[in-house]
């Protein structure tokens, strides 16, 4: 439990400065011109979203080892949550929602997207280093 928690936290310290310096700093006006943004943000429930994403991943991590060197096994599996991330996120919104730019949309996105779950790949690599010794 002392690792699922330690990730969950490493996620949040990843993905909060990440997503605030991403969103609400450097695309900000990029974003705002794809007529989405409500004004200001609820910064509440957006860190809630990434404790409740964060506990998840640090769950299903240890449980879904793929084979290869730690690094490539995180890399293979954070890219594959990135993609459901995405999917309900990016491609899921742009289906639902009028959006002035789609294809900047996909872009920044996307972009946002796999460099998250890289990161977040190589926090995770470091908290549960020695796990596939333990025969998860």
């Amino acid at each position: 439990m002392k690792k699922t928690l330690t990730a969950t936290l490493g996620y949040l310290l990843v993905t909060f400065p990440l997503g605030f310096v991403w969103h609400l700093v450097l695309f900000r006006q990029v974003y705002e011109e794809f007529g989405l943004y409500r004004g200001a943000p609820i910064i509440p429930l957006g860190v809630l979203s990434m404790v409740i994403q964060g506990f998840i991943l640090a769950y299903l991590y240890p449980r879904c080892l793929i084979p290869g060197s730690a690094l490539v096994s995180a890399l293979k599996f954070f890219m594959l949550m990135a993609l459901f991330f995405a999917s309900g996120t990016v491609i899921a919104l742009a289906a639902k929602t009028q959006i002035a730019n789609l294809a900047g949309w996909f872009g920044y996105n996307f972009a946002f997207t796999f460099l998250h779950f890289a990161l977040v790949a190589l926090v995770f690599v470091f908290v549960f280093r020695g796990e596939r010794n333990n025969g998860v």
